[in-house]
């Protein structure tokens, strides 16, 4: 029996197949990126800084969807690893992040390393069906309802739901 089918009707709802088969593929995607030292979260990030180099922390915080903590825990790591490194930003408050000649090799293998993931993440589908998957996949993104009174929308990446933090005890 698969373990969806476990669930009830609820196996049969489409956002908890779609959380099904994005643990599965993230797990896999975990599994190819260990070796290079990197998350997918990280190597989001290193992408990112890549593509955008110069960002500061606040910006790629918001591309990732994640929090001033986060963004500046994630920035230490990349930093101790040797992937980015920081420069004066536009005014004194600021860092420019800039991908170092290590991080550019990194970036080199992620995206070496995250299309033959997606290759064999995907292979049961045609080439019709894994680009009808990611038209569909946009649309979602593009119109996604949260389930918030507002309908804002999600942040890109997160690492599971927010708890408010407990009353600190100074």
């Amino acid at each position: 029996m698969e373990e969806i089918t476990a669930f009830g009707v609820l196996g049969e709802r489409l956002g908890l197949q779609l959380h099904h088969a994005d643990v599965r593929a993230m797990a896999g995607l975990s599994e190819r990126l260990s070796p290079l030292g990197v998350t997918p979260a990280r190597a989001t990030a290193i992408v990112y800084i890549g593509l955008n180099e110069g960002c500061d922390q606040i910006t790629l915080g918001r591309a990732l969807g994640v929090n001033r903590a986060s963004t500046m825990k994630a920035v230490d790591e990349l930093e101790a690893l040797g992937a980015i490194e920081r420069r004066p930003g536009r005014d004194r408050r600021t860092n420019a992040l800039h991908l170092t000649s290590a991080g550019r090799d990194l970036r080199g293998a992620i995206e070496k390393v995250t299309l033959e993931h997606d290759q064999a993440a995907f292979a049961p589908l045609s080439a019709d069906e894994r680009a009808e998957l990611r038209r569909l996949l946009t649309k979602l993104r593009h119109k996604a309802v949260t389930g918030s009174p507002t309908g804002a929308a999600a942040p890109i990446m997160t690492s599971g739901p927010k708890v408010p933090a407990a009353p600190r005890k100074d």
